[in-house]
């Protein structure tokens, strides 16, 4: 049997552990984790593999070139990356046989020989092995049918969209023939490209839900894990116990200190009188631990010092570095190879010491050496605010600017702020880091959101940031056409936020910033265009706290002769992104204000664009005009909702509350009709709209749903519960922490009392 083994990654958010080593030869209780990937291939029936390397690739190369025990190993470079399929192709030119696909990054213990017998007998192309996960954003999603045939994937969604638990674990079996569809001397994946293509030519693709271990070593955090993960039991340390919990490579050092197991000591190491080991800390080869130092929860690799009452909690000592008499580091921080942490140093938590450098005695250090960190959870519901945990101000601001400038959404960027100093101030410092990451900016100074997003999609920009200062402070972030980031956008910025890996540029690279405050005038063009005919005699007003957007209305009014008084009422929060409305005998809320303009559109014969969570009977409405509703997710993590998107940015009036209006007062003045009797015209449905927290993982959503004897369907994002009294949409917050609720009922109470009996089923789940 043979394999191809995946190890030409950087292992950018594994830094700086993987500065002077690829992720590959990182250790787990002493043993990097390809010699792990080389004992599970062996132990399957693999006796030759191919290498794939790319970074430090003369690291592997050394350390295996007479190959590991007896599986024969040769090695690949890669000139220029061609991804994992095109990788693999390249590697595996010569075999005739299926073969085994596995990355050297991940840790796993899978049965490869059954996994062989299976895809044999299932007559598979491809087997996809996947696992069961609790976040599977970080991976790809895998939908399966009847007998486990894959039907589709799901690449790295939002918690939206994740509703599924199985990811995919990049182990594959793969026929050779399948290499033929790989583009030679082309970048091209599996999970995108490759597989993709071969579902949609109906050809064999299996999935093998197994339930062994597995853990990709993606960061700091999944590193210590797995590392703990070996301590309880979850796949078999490479060494055997002394006494209860405690590994040993050689032998226990003599001394008179404590150990509080569990722990791994390596070979040739000194531990002083006093020092405390453990629990779960490894202290590999040749480090010495110094007189009263203690290890707790952490990692300290190979030839390490940390010299008396140091003290290392939660965290990890990279080769060769040394912490000073009375030095200490916190939970997620990392010493790089080499560096030296002076004497009574403090290294806070989730701070990186990049290899080599040198931390002055007494300093305390907030801050990665060079930049700064952010946890990577930066993105809350409402883009980046308090409530996320990240603390706005002007540093954090230019940081941000940073991080979207070296995204591929950061070339061309609009921002805005909503008059008040704090605001106008953090939108100056949010400038500065875009424009010298080296973003065009197009500053469009005071406004209000709906205005940014507008602008943004008029004039073409790759994306908008607004600055706002209500009780907190808050950046509200969208994407192309001024409509929500996609994942992939969103990913890129807490990636470089988590990093604070800003690259450096020099005067040619940094962009002005243009002043575009004059261009708002394009905003009121566009919106005065939306009031058809003559409007002799109507009335309507509007209620709005922004003065910005009660003025512009209401210039709108004068300059057609609307009369403002009392009714129709049209109520605007202060973004003009949502609006009610009211009569003197009703109130309409956004979702029937919202079907009055979408039944226009289509009575005109125009296809409607809006969001997911839009209500159902839209589409009764669409039906009966023989048009069609597209729906554009919050945080896609796909192309799939593109159509949806691209009509979106031609119809303002579903996310713009001062368009909407004047698009309701063109139809009350075109059909001669009140509100109420437009209000009539529609299917007569009720929404209730509900968000309540949870505590268990947003992935697990599904099976809580169907334990309950619901009727579930599952969507592009979120799923749907069907009920005799009406349907539920339930779709997980971006944090993850939270789920939105969106039932649909004939009657108010009906819809009331769907929303009561999700939250009486997130209790009993508490409970």
């Amino acid at each position: 049997m043979k394999a191809v083994i995946m190890a030409g990654g950087e292992g950018s958010r594994l830094r700086p552990i993987t500065c002077t080593a690829p992720k590959p030869m990182a250790k787990i209780l002493g043993k990097p984790i390809i010699e792990y990937v080389f004992d599970t291939l062996i132990a399957g029936g693999v006796t030759h593999a191919a290498v794939t390397l790319g970074y430090l690739p003369h690291i592997i190369e050394n350390n295996y070139e007479q190959g590991y025990k007896n599986l024969k190993l040769d090695f690949i470079r890669e000139d220029e990356p061609l991804g994992t399929a095109g990788s693999v192709k390249n590697a595996a030119a010569d075999f005739n046989e299926p073969f085994v696909v596995i990355s050297a990054d991940a840790m796993c213990d899978f049965d490869i020989g059954k996994i062989m017998l299976y895809h044999k007998a299932s007559g598979a192309a491809v087997t996809i092995v996947a696992t069961d996960v609790d976040d599977p954003r970080e991976f790809g999603v895998v939908k399966v049918g009847e007998e486990n045939r894959v039907q589709g994937f799901l690449e790295k969604p939002s918690w939206s969209q994740a509703v599924s638990s199985l990811a995919n674990t990049g182990v594959y079996i793969i026929n050779p023939e399948c290499l033929k569809l790989i583009p030679n001397g082309k970048k091209y994946d599996f999970a995108s490209d490759l597989f993709p293509l071969m579902l949609e030519r109906d050809m064999p693709v299996y999935c093998y839900h197994t339930d062994g271990y597995w853990c990709d070593v993606g960061n700091a955090g999944t590193y210590l894990k797995c590392q703990n993960d070996a301590f309880d039991g979850k796949f078999n340390p490479p060494v055997g116990c002394c006494a209860s919990g405690i590994y040993v490579k050689d032998k226990l050092p003599v001394g008179d200190y404590s150990i509080n197991p569990p722990v791994y000591i390596g070979s040739d190491v000194e531990i002083c009188d006093g020092a405390v080991i453990g629990p779960y800390a490894v202290v590999d080869d040749n480090c010495y631990i110094g007189e009263n130092a203690r290890v707790r929860r952490s990692t300290v690799l190979e030839n390490c010092s940390l010299a008396s009452e140091a003290s290392v909690t939660g965290a990890v000592v990279c080769s060769g570095a040394a912490l000073k008499k009375g030095a200490a580091m916190f939970e997620g921080s990392i010493a790089g190879s080499g560096c030296v942490i002076g004497e009574s140093a403090s290294i806070r938590p989730n701070v990186f010491v990049w290899p080599g450098k040198i931390i002055g005695s007494g300093a305390t250090v907030s801050d990665n050496v060079k930049y700064g960190s952010v946890k990577t959870e930066f993105l809350g519901e409402n883009g980046v605010d308090e409530d996320c945990g990240a603390m706005l101000n002007a540093e954090t601001c230019v940081k941000l600017g940073y991080a979207v400038s070296a995204s591929k959404n950061g070339k061309k960027i609009g921002v805005g702020h909503d008059g008040t100093k704090k605001a106008a101030v953090m939108q100056l410092a949010l400038s500065a880091g875009l424009a010298d990451g080296g973003s065009t900016v197009w500053d469009f100074s005071e406004c209000f959101e709906a205005q940014l997003n507008f602008l943004v999609n008029f004039c073409g920009l790759d994306s908008g940031m607004f600055v706002s200062q209500t009780e907190n402070s808050r950046i509200s972030l969208c994407g192309e056409y001024g409509l929500p980031p996609c994942r992939a956008f969103e990913r890129e910025i807490e990636s470089g936020m988590s990093r604070c890996e800003f690259r450096q540029t020099d005067e040619k690279s940094v962009k002005e910033i243009s002043d575009m405050s004059g261009i708002k005038l394009l905003y009121t063009q566009e919106l005065m265009k939306q009031f058809t005919g003559t409007f002799n005699g109507f009335t309507a007003s509007v209620s709005c706290e922004n003065g910005k957007i009660s003025d512009l209305l209401s210039g709108c009014f004068s300059k057609f002769g609307i009369k403002e008084k009392s009714a129709p009422i049209f109520r605007i929060n202060c973004s003009g992104t949502h609006v009610t409305a009211e009569t003197d005998s009703n109130k309409y809320e956004f979702d029937k204000l919202l079907a009055i303009c979408c039944y226009d559109e289509m009575r005109k014969g125009r296809d409607v664009a809006v969001s997911y969570s839009s209500p159902d009977y839209l589409d009764i409405i669409a039906e009966n005009c023989g048009k069609k509703v597209m729906r554009y997710l919050t945080t896609p993590a796909d192309n799939s909702d593109a159509a949806a998107r691209k009509l979106a940015s031609k119809q303002l009036f579903p996310r713009d509350a001062l368009f909407m209006c004047a698009r309701i007062i063109s139809i009350m003045n075109e059909r001669c009709m009140t509100l109420d009797s437009l209000a009539s015209e529609l299917p007569q449905k009720f929404i209730e709209r509900k968000v309540f927290s949870v505590n268990f993982p947003a992935s697990k959503l599904s099976a809580v749903m169907e334990s309950n004897d619901n009727e579930t369907k599952h969507l592009s994002e979120g799923i749907k519960l069907v009920r005799e009294e009406g349907s539920l949409l339930v779709i997980p917050e971006r944090g993850g922490g939270r789920i939105k609720v969106f039932a649909e009922a004939d009657t108010m109470e009906a819809a009331r009392e769907l929303c009561a009996d999700i939250e009486e089923i997130i209790k009993s789940v508490s409970d």
